[in-house]
């Protein structure tokens, strides 16, 4: 379970966190964690917190595979032999 946590500025001004654990990454092992900060309102902190459960659900939060040299050489290719069709039409 998150909690979300109050804390206060140097100014005095109240403001609002929490850290969410977000699965394990497959490419390491190793747990992964987000923290938001800088809420002025426990509701937004909240609100945001929904959001991110839910995409950490859905499977939308991070991409888990990670792109090759491979992968990056292929897009950059291709980008490159579209520029130069267009150039020499």
């Amino acid at each position: 379970m998150t909690t979300i946590k109050s804390y206060s500025l140097q100014n005095g001004e109240k403001r609002y966190q929490f850290q969410l654990y977000a699965g394990v990454n497959p490419l390491t092992g190793k747990e992964q964690r987000t923290t938001r900060r800088g809420f002025k309102k426990r509701k937004e902190a909240e609100l945001t917190l929904a959001r991110l459960k839910l995409e950490i659900d859905k499977g939308t939060f991070r991409k888990t595979i990670a792109e090759t040299y491979q992968d990056v050489y292929d897009l950059w290719l291709s980008s490159i032999k579209i520029l130069f069709q267009r150039v020499h039409l």
